[in-house]
């Protein structure tokens, strides 16, 4: 499973991470320190030469779904010492968020297409790539390709596939990424869909949001523990996906609340535009149909 073997890869480079270390991971080329090195110093050079093999790993794992991902040539050095004239490699000036954000999208990504082979929808894979690939031409920056390639599987499988057919690939996909709630599921964040825009606001792949949570209905529960007739209103400031054709994706925000209601059909609707930069739509969790990964986009007025 890539996604999983992503994290797992991520996971195992921030297990050497020593935030005293002299040693860093970059591109003998041009200096840069990519994903998933990026602010990461070791201890030692044995332990930053193993950083690097799995980043190398990391990054040919994740070209399999993002074929223009850069290449670097990744090598290990120190920083100067007390004593030491040494030349560190210039930093990318990435932010956290920024790092985050790409690891959540190549995460949702890997996690779709493992989903839509898993189903036997290899012809939308296929198509999700070459769409990709023909609307990346224009991009220059890892980050911006990552949202890209989100937006182009969203428009792609709202395309391709029948609604409850997205339905169970985003299913499949959250079910790749792990599930959020039970008992481990944290306190303050008991409400799914606050708890996924929380997500994506610490991310900065919306600049705010609110909640409006729509009668009493949406804290029961039915017999299993699934969803019963809850819904909500949700308002978002500067949602960072956008389409080709102007549609809004809700493939990311789907598969994430998917991961805090497993057994819910998730259905989103009622799009409106607010403002500039805003949007508004209706989520709903217990849905005749699934309806979740694309939305048409209303003219701004």
């Amino acid at each position: 499973m890539v996604g999983g073997t992503l994290r797992d890869l991520r996971e195992r480079i921030a297990d050497r991470h020593d935030d005293d270390g002299r040693y860093y991971v970059s591109c003998a080329r041009t200096g840069e320190r990519p994903v998933p090195v990026a602010g990461k110093r070791f201890a030692g050079r044995e332990t930053a030469a193993a950083a690097a093999e799995l980043a190398a790993e990391y990054r040919a794992e994740l070209r399999r779904y993002d074929p223009r991902l850069p290449h670097y040539d990744l090598v290990v050095s120190e920083e100067p010492g007390p004593d030491g004239p040494v030349d560190p490699a210039p930093v990318v000036e990435e932010s956290l968020d920024a790092l985050s954000a790409s690891d959540f999208c190549h995460d949702v990504a890997a996690a779709v297409f493992e989903a839509l082979s898993e189903l036997g929808e290899t012809a939308v894979e296929r198509a999700v790539l070459e769409a990709y690939l023909h609307s990346a031409e224009s991009v220059t920056t890892p980050d911006e390709l990552c949202l890209v390639l989100l937006s182009t599987a969203a428009s792609e499988l709202d395309d391709r596939l029948a609604p409850d057919r997205q339905g169970e690939v985003l299913r499949a996909a959250a079910d790749r990424l792990g599930e959020r709630s039970g008992p481990d599921a944290p306190a303050d964040r008991a409400d799914p869909v606050d708890a996924t825009l929380a997500r994506f606001d610490g991310l900065s792949l919306v600049g705010d949001y609110a909640v409006v949570r729509h009668g009493e209905r949406e804290r029961t529960a039915n017999a299993d523990g699934s969803a019963a007739g809850r819904s909500w209103t949700v308002t978002v400031e500067e949602y960072a996906f956008d389409s080709a054709d102007d549609g809004v994706p809700t493939l990311p925000f789907a598969v994430e609340l998917l991961r805090w209601l497993p057994d819910a059909t998730i259905a989103v609707s009622d799009l409106r535009a607010t403002g500039e930069a805003g949007w508004q739509f209706v989520v709903s969790a217990d849905a005749a149909s699934a309806r979740a990964v694309s939305l048409a986009a209303p003219e701004r007025v």
